[in-house]
Protein backbone atom coordinates (compact mmCIF):
# COMPACT_ATOMS: atom_id res chain seq x y z
CA UNK A 1 0.00 0.00 0.00
CA UNK A 2 2.90 2.36 0.99
CA UNK A 3 4.48 1.47 -2.19
CA UNK A 4 1.02 2.21 -4.49
CA UNK A 5 0.70 5.49 -2.30
CA UNK A 6 0.81 7.83 -5.68
CA UNK A 7 -2.39 6.15 -7.15
CA UNK A 8 -3.88 6.13 -4.23
CA UNK A 9 -7.37 7.93 -3.88
CA UNK A 10 -6.75 8.54 -0.10
CA UNK A 11 -4.27 11.74 -1.34
CA UNK A 12 -4.30 13.74 -4.64
CA UNK A 13 -1.57 13.26 -6.94
CA UNK A 14 1.24 14.38 -5.46
CA UNK A 15 2.51 18.01 -7.24
CA UNK A 16 4.92 19.20 -4.57
CA UNK A 17 8.27 18.30 -2.82
CA UNK A 18 6.30 18.33 0.39
CA UNK A 19 5.00 15.02 -0.59
CA UNK A 20 7.81 13.62 0.37
CA UNK A 21 7.20 14.50 3.51
CA UNK A 22 3.86 13.75 4.07
CA UNK A 23 2.31 10.73 2.16
CA UNK A 24 5.05 8.07 3.39
CA UNK A 25 4.31 8.78 6.81
CA UNK A 26 0.53 9.25 6.12
CA UNK A 27 0.21 5.91 4.64
CA UNK A 28 2.62 4.26 7.64
CA UNK A 29 0.52 5.09 10.59
CA UNK A 30 -2.67 4.06 8.29
CA UNK A 31 -1.41 0.82 7.76
CA UNK A 32 -0.50 0.75 11.12
CA UNK A 33 -3.75 1.89 12.31
CA UNK A 34 -5.70 -0.26 9.95
CA UNK A 35 -3.38 -3.67 11.23
CA UNK A 36 -4.47 -2.89 15.00
CA UNK A 37 -8.06 -2.21 14.36
CA UNK A 38 -8.30 -5.97 12.51
CA UNK A 39 -6.14 -7.38 15.63
CA UNK A 40 -7.91 -5.63 18.51
CA UNK A 41 -11.33 -6.42 16.90
CA UNK A 42 -10.83 -10.43 15.76
CA UNK A 43 -9.04 -10.99 19.09
CA UNK A 44 -12.49 -9.43 20.88
CA UNK A 45 -14.36 -11.69 18.50
CA UNK A 46 -12.76 -14.58 19.45
CA UNK A 47 -12.90 -14.64 22.91
CA UNK A 48 -17.00 -13.60 22.65
CA UNK A 49 -17.27 -17.30 21.09
CA UNK A 50 -14.62 -18.96 23.25
CA UNK A 51 -15.03 -18.09 26.20
CA UNK A 52 -19.56 -17.76 26.79
CA UNK A 53 -20.62 -17.44 30.08
CA UNK A 54 -22.60 -20.44 31.17
CA UNK A 55 -23.77 -19.35 34.08
CA UNK A 56 -24.66 -17.00 36.87
CA UNK A 57 -22.43 -18.86 39.04
CA UNK A 58 -19.62 -19.65 36.98
CA UNK A 59 -16.39 -17.87 37.84
CA UNK A 60 -15.75 -14.74 34.97
CA UNK A 61 -12.73 -13.17 33.61
CA UNK A 62 -12.69 -10.62 35.58
CA UNK A 63 -11.70 -12.63 38.32
CA UNK A 64 -9.09 -14.46 36.67
CA UNK A 65 -5.42 -12.69 38.08
CA UNK A 66 -3.86 -10.47 34.97
CA UNK A 67 -1.11 -11.44 32.64
CA UNK A 68 1.21 -9.24 33.00
CA UNK A 69 3.67 -10.14 30.33
CA UNK A 70 0.64 -9.57 27.87
CA UNK A 71 -0.18 -6.26 29.19
CA UNK A 72 3.13 -5.27 28.96
CA UNK A 73 2.98 -6.38 25.37
CA UNK A 74 0.46 -4.36 24.44
CA UNK A 75 1.92 -1.17 25.95
CA UNK A 76 4.76 -1.83 24.57
CA UNK A 77 3.59 -2.28 21.24
CA UNK A 78 1.13 1.31 21.38
CA UNK A 79 4.36 3.00 22.47
CA UNK A 80 6.21 2.05 19.13
CA UNK A 81 3.06 3.29 17.48
CA UNK A 82 3.20 6.15 19.00
CA UNK A 83 7.01 6.33 18.06
CA UNK A 84 6.70 5.42 14.95
CA UNK A 85 4.33 7.91 13.64
CA UNK A 86 5.83 10.64 15.79
CA UNK A 87 9.78 9.66 13.84
CA UNK A 88 7.81 9.39 10.58
CA UNK A 89 6.30 12.98 10.64
CA UNK A 90 8.97 15.12 11.97
CA UNK A 91 11.34 15.17 8.85
CA UNK A 92 8.16 16.66 7.26
CA UNK A 93 7.16 18.40 10.18
CA UNK A 94 10.19 20.32 10.46
CA UNK A 95 10.53 21.12 6.63
CA UNK A 96 7.37 22.56 6.11
CA UNK A 97 8.53 24.95 8.82
CA UNK A 98 11.63 26.09 7.08
CA UNK A 99 11.57 27.71 4.15
CA UNK A 100 14.90 27.72 1.86
CA UNK A 101 16.80 30.78 1.91
CA UNK A 102 15.96 32.71 -1.42
CA UNK A 103 12.58 31.81 -1.90
CA UNK A 104 10.54 33.53 -4.05
CA UNK A 105 8.23 35.87 -1.67
CA UNK A 106 4.83 36.44 -1.94
CA UNK A 107 2.22 38.50 0.04
CA UNK A 108 -1.17 36.87 1.20
CA UNK A 109 -4.05 38.77 2.48
CA UNK A 110 -7.04 36.71 3.64
CA UNK A 111 -10.87 37.74 4.42
CA UNK A 112 -14.09 36.37 3.93
CA UNK A 113 -14.40 38.00 0.80
CA UNK A 114 -11.25 35.77 -0.44
CA UNK A 115 -7.19 35.75 -1.02
CA UNK A 116 -5.22 38.52 -2.29
CA UNK A 117 -1.67 37.73 -3.19
CA UNK A 118 1.15 40.46 -3.81
CA UNK A 119 4.20 39.31 -5.77
CA UNK A 120 7.82 41.10 -5.85
CA UNK A 121 6.85 42.99 -8.64
CA UNK A 122 3.90 44.99 -6.79
CA UNK A 123 1.38 43.20 -8.61
CA UNK A 124 -1.27 42.32 -7.13
CA UNK A 125 -3.94 39.23 -8.29
CA UNK A 126 -6.62 36.80 -6.56
CA UNK A 127 -4.94 34.07 -8.18
CA UNK A 128 -1.51 32.16 -6.71
CA UNK A 129 0.98 31.74 -9.76
CA UNK A 130 4.24 29.70 -9.18
CA UNK A 131 7.43 28.33 -11.27
CA UNK A 132 7.87 24.97 -10.71
CA UNK A 133 10.82 23.86 -9.38
CA UNK A 134 10.94 27.04 -7.54
CA UNK A 135 10.46 27.32 -3.87
CA UNK A 136 8.12 29.66 -3.11
CA UNK A 137 7.43 31.54 0.29
CA UNK A 138 3.90 32.67 1.16
CA UNK A 139 3.64 35.24 4.25
CA UNK A 140 0.03 35.32 5.07
CA UNK A 141 -2.32 37.52 7.32
CA UNK A 142 -5.75 37.70 7.88
CA UNK A 143 -7.90 40.83 8.25
CA UNK A 144 -11.07 39.54 10.14
CA UNK A 145 -10.86 35.54 11.25
CA UNK A 146 -8.62 32.66 11.13
CA UNK A 147 -8.68 31.50 7.71
CA UNK A 148 -6.25 28.04 6.15
CA UNK A 149 -4.20 28.12 3.51
CA UNK A 150 -4.98 24.57 2.13
CA UNK A 151 -4.10 23.34 -0.90
CA UNK A 152 -4.05 19.31 -0.72
CA UNK A 153 -2.28 18.26 -4.11
CA UNK A 154 1.16 20.68 -2.86
CA UNK A 155 0.64 19.27 0.97
CA UNK A 156 -0.21 22.51 2.03
CA UNK A 157 -2.29 23.72 5.24
CA UNK A 158 -1.53 26.34 7.11
CA UNK A 159 -3.69 28.09 9.48
CA UNK A 160 -3.63 31.99 9.43
CA UNK A 161 -4.37 33.76 12.65
CA UNK A 162 -5.23 37.47 13.53
CA UNK A 163 -2.91 39.07 14.83
CA UNK A 164 0.17 37.15 13.77
CA UNK A 165 2.31 36.68 10.38
CA UNK A 166 1.71 32.81 9.41
CA UNK A 167 4.48 31.65 7.22
CA UNK A 168 4.53 28.12 4.80
CA UNK A 169 5.77 27.39 1.85
CA UNK A 170 6.05 24.87 -1.01
CA UNK A 171 7.90 23.70 -4.16
CA UNK A 172 5.69 22.55 -7.02
CA UNK A 173 6.85 19.93 -9.48
CA UNK A 174 4.01 19.45 -12.10
CA UNK A 175 2.78 22.29 -14.18
CA UNK A 176 -0.93 22.61 -13.87
CA UNK A 177 -3.67 24.48 -11.67
CA UNK A 178 -4.57 23.64 -8.22
CA UNK A 179 -7.49 24.27 -5.83
CA UNK A 180 -6.57 26.48 -2.87
CA UNK A 181 -8.84 27.12 0.08
CA UNK A 182 -10.14 27.65 3.85
CA UNK A 183 -10.60 24.47 5.04
CA UNK A 184 -11.46 25.92 8.81
CA UNK A 185 -15.28 27.82 9.42
CA UNK A 186 -14.51 31.53 9.02
CA UNK A 187 -18.01 32.45 8.49
CA UNK A 188 -21.05 32.00 6.65
CA UNK A 189 -19.38 32.48 3.32
CA UNK A 190 -16.16 30.53 4.15
CA UNK A 191 -17.00 27.84 1.76
CA UNK A 192 -17.02 30.68 -1.60
CA UNK A 193 -13.08 31.03 0.06
CA UNK A 194 -11.96 29.45 -3.11
CA UNK A 195 -9.00 30.32 -6.03
CA UNK A 196 -6.44 28.15 -7.68
CA UNK A 197 -2.80 27.81 -7.56
CA UNK A 198 -1.07 27.48 -11.09
CA UNK A 199 2.12 26.21 -11.67
CA UNK A 200 3.75 27.59 -14.82
CA UNK A 201 7.59 25.91 -16.34
CA UNK A 202 9.88 28.91 -14.68
CA UNK A 203 9.94 30.49 -18.55
CA UNK A 204 6.17 31.06 -19.06
CA UNK A 205 6.17 32.44 -15.30
CA UNK A 206 8.63 35.42 -15.92
CA UNK A 207 6.68 35.78 -18.72
CA UNK A 208 3.71 35.96 -17.11
CA UNK A 209 5.10 38.49 -14.35
CA UNK A 210 5.78 40.46 -17.16
CA UNK A 211 2.69 40.74 -18.83
CA UNK A 212 0.90 41.34 -15.13
CA UNK A 213 3.31 43.90 -14.69
CA UNK A 214 1.25 46.16 -17.27
CA UNK A 215 -2.01 46.61 -16.01
CA UNK A 216 -3.34 47.86 -19.21
CA UNK A 217 -1.45 45.09 -22.09
CA UNK A 218 -4.27 44.21 -23.91
CA UNK A 219 -6.85 45.70 -21.91
CA UNK A 220 -9.31 48.42 -22.71
CA UNK A 221 -9.85 51.45 -20.27
CA UNK A 222 -12.72 50.18 -19.21
CA UNK A 223 -11.69 46.56 -18.57
CA UNK A 224 -8.17 47.98 -16.77
CA UNK A 225 -10.27 50.39 -14.48
CA UNK A 226 -12.53 47.24 -13.33
CA UNK A 227 -9.17 44.97 -12.19
CA UNK A 228 -8.02 48.56 -10.81
CA UNK A 229 -11.37 48.60 -9.20
CA UNK A 230 -10.16 45.45 -7.03
CA UNK A 231 -6.88 45.74 -6.58
CA UNK A 232 -6.32 48.95 -5.63
CA UNK A 233 -8.50 48.19 -2.75
CA UNK A 234 -11.76 49.82 -3.89
CA UNK A 235 -14.05 47.05 -3.76
CA UNK A 236 -13.35 46.71 -0.04
CA UNK A 237 -15.69 50.22 0.76
CA UNK A 238 -17.63 50.76 -2.61
CA UNK A 239 -20.40 48.39 -4.22
CA UNK A 240 -21.37 48.12 -7.76
CA UNK A 241 -25.04 47.34 -7.15
CA UNK A 242 -25.96 50.44 -5.28
CA UNK A 243 -25.38 48.93 -1.69
CA UNK A 244 -23.95 50.91 0.99
CA UNK A 245 -20.97 50.40 2.29
CA UNK A 246 -18.34 52.41 3.86
CA UNK A 247 -18.51 54.76 0.81
CA UNK A 248 -20.98 55.26 -1.80
CA UNK A 249 -21.58 53.20 -3.98
CA UNK A 250 -20.33 53.35 -7.82
CA UNK A 251 -23.35 52.50 -9.05
CA UNK A 252 -24.55 55.41 -10.98
CA UNK A 253 -21.72 58.25 -9.38
CA UNK A 254 -20.39 59.38 -12.22
CA UNK A 255 -22.49 62.61 -14.30
CA UNK A 256 -24.94 62.58 -11.24
CA UNK A 257 -24.84 65.32 -8.45
CA UNK A 258 -24.38 65.14 -5.05
CA UNK A 259 -24.37 67.25 -1.84
CA UNK A 260 -21.72 67.23 0.13
CA UNK A 261 -20.76 67.38 4.02
CA UNK A 262 -20.23 70.93 3.47
CA UNK A 263 -23.58 71.58 1.73
CA UNK A 264 -21.94 71.90 -1.42
CA UNK A 265 -23.63 71.01 -4.57
CA UNK A 266 -21.10 68.82 -6.77
CA UNK A 267 -21.01 66.40 -9.90
CA UNK A 268 -19.10 63.97 -10.35
CA UNK A 269 -17.16 64.29 -13.31
CA UNK A 270 -13.51 63.56 -14.33
CA UNK A 271 -12.27 66.09 -12.38
CA UNK A 272 -14.24 65.34 -8.94
CA UNK A 273 -13.85 62.03 -9.33
CA UNK A 274 -9.18 62.92 -9.41
CA UNK A 275 -9.78 64.72 -6.49
CA UNK A 276 -11.57 61.99 -4.47
CA UNK A 277 -8.86 60.07 -4.86
CA UNK A 278 -5.36 61.88 -4.71
CA UNK A 279 -7.18 64.20 -1.83
CA UNK A 280 -10.74 62.03 -0.75
CA UNK A 281 -11.35 63.64 2.25
CA UNK A 282 -11.46 67.42 1.04
CA UNK A 283 -14.91 67.08 -0.24
CA UNK A 284 -16.92 64.24 1.08
CA UNK A 285 -20.67 63.39 0.23
CA UNK A 286 -23.36 64.10 2.32
CA UNK A 287 -23.62 60.82 4.45
CA UNK A 288 -20.47 59.28 5.08
CA UNK A 289 -17.57 59.73 7.35
CA UNK A 290 -14.11 61.17 5.77
CA UNK A 291 -12.62 57.80 6.08
CA UNK A 292 -10.42 57.17 3.20
CA UNK A 293 -7.01 57.07 2.70
CA UNK A 294 -5.39 59.63 -0.09
CA UNK A 295 -3.85 57.77 -2.48
CA UNK A 296 -1.81 60.87 -3.98
CA UNK A 297 1.69 59.22 -5.62
CA UNK A 298 0.26 55.56 -5.57
CA UNK A 299 -1.61 56.08 -8.48
CA UNK A 300 -0.81 57.27 -11.54
CA UNK A 301 -3.19 59.64 -13.58
CA UNK A 302 -3.69 56.32 -16.49
CA UNK A 303 -5.03 54.43 -13.44
CA UNK A 304 -7.15 57.16 -12.52
CA UNK A 305 -8.56 57.47 -16.10
CA UNK A 306 -8.71 53.41 -16.44
CA UNK A 307 -10.46 53.74 -12.98
CA UNK A 308 -13.01 57.05 -14.67
CA UNK A 309 -13.84 54.66 -17.55
CA UNK A 310 -15.37 51.79 -15.59
CA UNK A 311 -17.16 54.34 -13.40
CA UNK A 312 -18.62 55.68 -16.90
CA UNK A 313 -20.11 52.07 -17.52
CA UNK A 314 -21.63 51.81 -14.13
CA UNK A 315 -23.83 55.31 -14.78
CA UNK A 316 -26.55 55.60 -17.00
CA UNK A 317 -24.95 59.07 -17.62
CA UNK A 318 -21.67 57.72 -18.51
CA UNK A 319 -21.59 57.91 -21.80
CA UNK A 320 -18.24 57.61 -23.93
CA UNK A 321 -15.27 60.24 -23.19
CA UNK A 322 -14.49 62.47 -25.94
CA UNK A 323 -12.29 60.78 -28.26
CA UNK A 324 -12.02 58.03 -26.92
CA UNK A 325 -12.20 54.69 -28.71
CA UNK A 326 -12.06 51.34 -26.90
CA UNK A 327 -12.90 48.97 -29.62
CA UNK A 328 -8.89 48.28 -30.57
CA UNK A 329 -8.03 46.73 -28.00
CA UNK A 330 -7.95 42.90 -27.33
CA UNK A 331 -10.32 41.49 -25.04
CA UNK A 332 -8.92 41.06 -21.56
CA UNK A 333 -8.13 37.80 -20.51
CA UNK A 334 -9.48 36.31 -17.35
CA UNK A 335 -6.97 36.74 -14.68
CA UNK A 336 -8.53 34.32 -11.94
CA UNK A 337 -9.38 30.50 -12.34
CA UNK A 338 -13.20 29.08 -12.28
CA UNK A 339 -12.65 28.51 -8.88
CA UNK A 340 -11.33 31.54 -7.61
CA UNK A 341 -13.31 34.32 -6.26
CA UNK A 342 -12.07 38.49 -6.10
CA UNK A 343 -9.86 38.96 -2.71
CA UNK A 344 -10.39 42.32 -0.42
CA UNK A 345 -7.61 44.54 0.82
CA UNK A 346 -6.46 43.63 4.39
CA UNK A 347 -6.86 47.86 4.91
CA UNK A 348 -10.27 49.63 4.32
CA UNK A 349 -10.24 52.66 2.32
CA UNK A 350 -13.57 54.45 1.73
CA UNK A 351 -15.51 57.67 2.78
CA UNK A 352 -16.10 59.12 -0.72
Amino acid sequence: MIATATTSSWLPQAASTQSQGVDPAFYGVYVVGAFAVILVAGLAMTFVRQFPRKGENERGLGDARPNVKLQAAWVLAALGVAIYAFTAGLPGFLDANAAPWMSYRVLVATSQDGYKFTYPNGHIADTLHVAINRPVRLDATTADVIHTLHAPALRLNEPVLPGRTAQAWFNATTPGTYELRSAVYGGDRYQDMRTAVVAHNPADFDAWMIRVSDVFAGRTMEQAGELLYVTKGCKTCHSIDGSKLVGPSFKNVFGHQFDTREGVRITADEAYIKESILKPNVSVIAGFEPVMTPFEGKITDKEIAGLTAYLRTLSDLGGKPAGADSTTAKPAGKEVAAVAAPAAPATPHGGK
